[in-house]
C-alpha cells in the first residue's frame, strides 16, 4: 500500500513539473504583444503618394514644371518611380528624410492636359498603389502660320500680316512664318507684300482656342488696272 502511494505521488510531481516547464517554454517562445504589432506594421506596403505642383499646375509650352511627391507622412519611403504621359514609371527620384521629393521636368511642346503617374518605393523595394495627377501645358503663341506666295507656291519672307480686330501686325521671317499671342476668340488675318510683284490676301474668320491654331495665308498677285 505504502509503495503504491509513493509511486502515485512521484507521478503527480513529475506531471506537475512537466506542466510548469511547458508553460514557461510557451511564455519564452511567444513574442510580447508590442513586438507582434511592430512586425505587422513593418510588413505593410508604402502608402499611396500624393502628387502636387508647388508652382501651379499650368505651364507654357517649352517651359519647366516642378512636381512634388509626398508619402503622406510615411518616412519608410526611400524613392519614387514616376513618368509623364504614360505608366512606364521609368524615372526615379530619391526622397528626403520626410519621405517626400520634388523634381523639375521640361514639359516640351505638346500642349493640353498631361498626366503624371507615380509609386512610392520603401527601403525593402516594396511598391505603393499607383497615384495619378495632371497638369496643363498652354501654347506660347496661340496663332501661328505661314505666308505662301501663290505665284511660286513657296514661303514668303517680308510680308506684313495684320490681325483683326486687335490691329496688331507681324512681318514674316525667312521661312514665311508669323505668330501672335492672343486670347481665345474670333480673328481675321490679312497679308500684304510690297513686291515686286505686289501680293495680298486675307483669311476667313478664324476661331482661336486654348490649344492654339496654325493657318497658312495665301497671298495672290494684285491685279493691275
Amino acid at each position: 500500500m505504502g509503495t503504491r502511494k509513493r509511486s502515485t505521488r512521484r507521478g503527480l510531481v513529475a506531471m506537475t513539473a512537466s506542466l510548469v516547464l511547458l508553460a514557461v517554454g510557451s511564455t519564452l517562445l511567444a513574442p510580447p504583444a508590442s513586438a507582434a504589432v511592430t512586425l505587422s506594421v513593418k510588413t505593410k506596403a508604402p502608402l499611396q503618394p500624393s502628387i502636387s505642383f508647388p508652382n501651379g499646375d499650368s505651364v507654357v509650352e517649352g517651359g519647366q514644371l516642378a512636381i512634388r511627391f509626398d508619402a503622406n507622412g510615411d518616412t519608410s519611403v526611400a524613392s519614387y518611380r514616376y513618368s509623364v504621359g504614360g505608366t512606364d514609371l521609368s524615372s526615379v527620384v530619391r526622397s528626403g528624410r520626410d519621405g517626400a521629393a520634388t523634381v523639375t521636368i521640361d514639359v516640351g511642346n505638346v500642349s493640353g492636359e498631361r498626366p503624371v503617374y507615380a509609386v512610392a518605393v520603401d527601403r525593402r523595394g516594396r511598391l505603393s498603389p499607383l497615384a495619378q495627377g495632371s497638369f496643363t501645358v498652354s501654347v506660347m503663341w496661340s496663332l501661328r502660320g505661314q505666308a505662301i506666295d501663290t505665284s511660286t507656291w513657296l514661303p514668303l519672307a517680308g510680308a506684313t500680316i495684320r490681325l483683326e480686330p486687335v490691329g496688331i501686325e507681324a512681318v514674316t521671317g525667312p521661312d514665311g512664318g508669323f505668330q501672335f499671342a492672343v486670347d481665345p476668340g474670333l480673328y481675321t488675318l490679312t497679308g500684304t507684300y510690297a513686291g515686286p510683284p505686289s501680293l495680298s490676301g486675307s483669311s476667313q474668320q478664324l476661331e482661336v482656342d486654348g490649344q492654339g491654331l496654325w493657318f497658312d495665308l495665301y497671298l495672290f498677285p494684285e491685279s493691275v488696272n
